[in-house]
């Protein structure tokens, strides 16, 4: 008879994303997640198989909560602008606040994008929510008259580069002041110039 699970899977997963985005995927050990979460080794592995399978469980638990805290917030139908501000303003705080540099995701697709298939969908797939909110709140805001009318798939591949760009600026211990100019300067120049009677 097999026995019961005894741990909450998600908790488990939160220590090993926390492991794996300090260390890395190659310096974590399977081992390093019974030792930091307390969970017997046999029931990680009935749970999650292997350390590749955790790996994937762990990226998908970071989508999950990336799309909780800053997607789904922002992803509404009266969005615009000033939403799109309020983002990237949230996105410096995490930056500034958080106990990690960068992103997970973009960690994995560095260390293990290029070899392993699953790892660049699971990534994509992030980037994919991140570029179904932009396009929401830049549609809103070009149909208001507050971004600039350019064609829609360029304003989104813009606006994820300035992500990407303050997620960089971190990883390279840019301020948090330099992070801010940054990002409200690149914002600023997606503003619609203002109309003439």
């Amino acid at each position: 008879m097999p026995r019961t699970r005894e741990f909450n899977p998600e908790s488990v997963l939160d220590v090993a994303l926390d492991l794996f985005w300090r260390k890395g995927y190659k310096a974590c050990a399977m081992a390093d997640v019974v030792k930091d979460s307390g969970v017997a080794r046999y029931g990680l592995y009935q749970a999650f198989k292997d350390k590749d399978q955790l790996f994937y469980a762990t990226l998908k638990r970071y989508r999950q909560k990336l799309h909780e805290v800053f997607f789904q917030p922002y992803c509404v139908e009266d969005g615009g602008y000033e939403l799109l501000e309020q983002h990237f303003d949230q996105i410096v705080e995490q930056l500034d606040k958080g106990d990690h540099e960068g992103c997970y995701a973009h960690q994995a697709a560095i260390e293990r994008g290029s070899k392993d298939p699953k790892v660049c969908e699971i990534v994509s797939a992030i980037f994919d929510d991140a570029k179904k909110m932009y396009r929401t709140l830049l549609t809103n805001a070009v149909e208001r008259g507050e971004v600039r009318n350019m064609p829609m798939d360029d304003l989104v591949i813009y606006v994820l580069g300035i992500q990407r760009a303050l997620i960089a600026m971190a990883k390279q211990r840019c301020s948090s002041e330099e992070r801010k100019k940054y990002a409200k300067c690149a914002l600023k120049l997606l503003k619609a110039p203002p109309t003439t009677h």
